[in-house]
């Protein structure tokens, strides 16, 4: 090995904690090469439907102004749009998708990775998890105009060829030398195993980088430097890659029984079931009502659903039509033949609205309220809220992180529910509502004097003396006071 191949082997501790991996190892450069004829992503998604090119190249490693790319957000969108064409197009079904970046992996102790290529990796590794073997990555320093002139058409063909012949799902390319990934010095990955635990959120949520998903240590990375939103952007791109469901499914969670699921909770028989469903912002899960049902749920029926995608074998919902309607599902599995109302906190407000607008159209007889703690209907109001999403999250995964930490399948679906909360229509429903507004201000925002919106054509408004989060925490015993009286007189007009 020569002083040049050893110096790019290299990896030190510091590196290696970085970046996930344990080195990179030199390969020998293949004897038996393919015919390879590389064709543009553009050129192939633009060209006839029976257009089956051998291999496709997206290449990467510029942005438009032909310089590196800075931009995360756009290269991250454009790679997700790509990767999902491919993988949609049955005329694609035969080829090889090459996917050339450049400097977006240190291969040694002297290189820096530029985010914008490390977050198309990341994006990538997941995709390789879908379609294994069909998908290469591949890191390299030559600065070739790509299949844009003569030289750069040759340079492409030489590295396709070359990749191919590997096997290596990812390679980096410096000069002549070939490197692989190894995880344990001695040999390749597979298909991507690194990104099949990342993808699907099997790394255990720690403070120590070594050990977290990449995905879940660029998003804290982007919280740390105020970009809460740019980081939700990467998210959402990341999530745009796990499967999706159009129609209630299996693998959708149902509703979480209160009684007996908490020690905090006897659970009671008094009707209507509550029914609450989850917001985005707490990471999925019941633990984000917890403390309301020890209030609420001593003596009245009381359940949680929660969102489908916060775990890793579960789906996300692929338009807003979907996610109401497993909701929905969901609620009457639940209730079965109680009488019940819907209620829910912040986001898990919208949905339980849209949830209720479902119902009702079905024709639903037993749906008999709707409670709302501190929604909002405006897009304004709801963007405004974005600040107290970001401290909700970081806030539930440091008190709870066994129950709520960052895993990348909770993040992903975090940036997926909230996205799908800012497509809901909204129009009042036609049944009997509580609007339960605050009257102090968030530490990030002031909508505390947000003008009263219309959730229903019957609708009550009580104020509770607390901030937006204290609603169903500090001040959770207020709030279920509240609820409590209204369904007491709810029940008593219904008989």
């Amino acid at each position: 090995m020569t002083t040049e191949q050893g110096r790019l082997a290299e990896t030190s501790d510091e590196t290696t904690n970085k970046h996930h991996t344990i080195g990179w190892t030199t390969i020998p450069t293949p004897t038996s090469l393919p015919e390879v004829a590389p064709c543009d992503w553009t050129e192939a998604l633009n060209g006839p439907d029976t257009d089956t090119a051998q291999v496709i190249v997206l290449d990467c490693r510029r942005d438009e102004s032909g310089a590196l790319p800075t931009d995360t957000h756009a290269m991250t969108q454009k790679v997700s749009a790509a990767l999902q064409s491919w993988s949609g197009q049955r005329r694609f079904d035969s080829s090889t998708l090459l996917i050339l970046t450049r400097g977006a992996i240190p291969v040694s102790t002297d290189e820096v990775a530029h985010p914008a290529g490390s977050a198309i990796w990341e994006l990538v590794k997941s995709a390789q998890t879908e379609t294994p073997g069909r998908i290469i990555l591949v890191d390299t320093d030559s600065a070739d105009k790509g299949l844009g002139d003569l030289f750069g058409l040759m340079a492409v063909r030489n590295m396709a060829v070359t990749a191919i012949a590997s096997t290596e799902p990812q390679l980096a390319i410096r000069g002549t030398i070939l490197l692989a990934p190894r995880r344990d010095g001695t040999g390749p990955t597979t298909d991507g195993d690194t990104a099949v635990a990342e993808s699907a959120g099997q790394y255990p949520a720690a403070s120590s980088s070594s050990v977290e998903p990449t995905i879940v240590r660029m998003f804290r990375q982007a919280i740390a430097d105020d970009k809460f939103t740019d980081g939700l952007e990467f998210l959402l791109a990341a999530a745009q890659l796990r499967p999706a469901f159009d129609h209630h499914a299996p693998a959708v969670p149902t509703g979480i029984g209160l009684s007996g699921g908490t020690p905090h909770n006897s659970g009671g028989d008094t009707l209507p079931h509550v029914v609450l469903i989850c917001t985005p912002a707490f990471l999925g899960g019941y633990i984000q009502y917890i403390l309301l049902a020890a209030h609420l749920g001593g003596h009245r029926r009381l359940s949680v659903i929660p969102l489908s995608g916060y775990e890793p074998d579960e789906p996300l919902p692929a338009s807003p039509d979907a996610a109401i309607e497993s909701i929905a599902k969901s609620v009457l599995d639940t209730v079965g033949n109680d009488d019940f109302v819907l209620a829910g906190m912040s986001g898990g407000g919208n949905l339980a609205h849209a949830t209720a607008a479902r119902l009702l159209e079905q024709g639903n007889t037993r749906l008999r309220g709707l409670i709302i703690f501190d929604s909002f209907i405006a897009r304004e109001a709801n963007e405004r809220q974005m600040e107290t999403v970001r401290h909700a999250v970081v806030d539930t995964e440091a008190m709870i992180p066994d129950l709520a930490g960052f895993t990348t399948a909770r993040l992903t679906a975090l940036a997926c529910w909230l996205e799908l909360l800012l497509q809901f229509e909204y129009q009042p429903v036609d049944c009997a509502a509580l609007v339960i507004k605050c009257t102090k201000p968030s530490p990030t925002h002031n909508l505390n004097e947000w003008p009263i919106e219309s959730w229903s054509t019957a609708q009550t408004v009580q104020t509770v003396d607390a901030e937006h989060v204290a609603l169903c925490s500090t001040e959770a015993h207020t709030t279920a006071q509240v609820v409590d009286q209204w369904l007491r007189q709810l029940s008593a007009s219904d008989g």
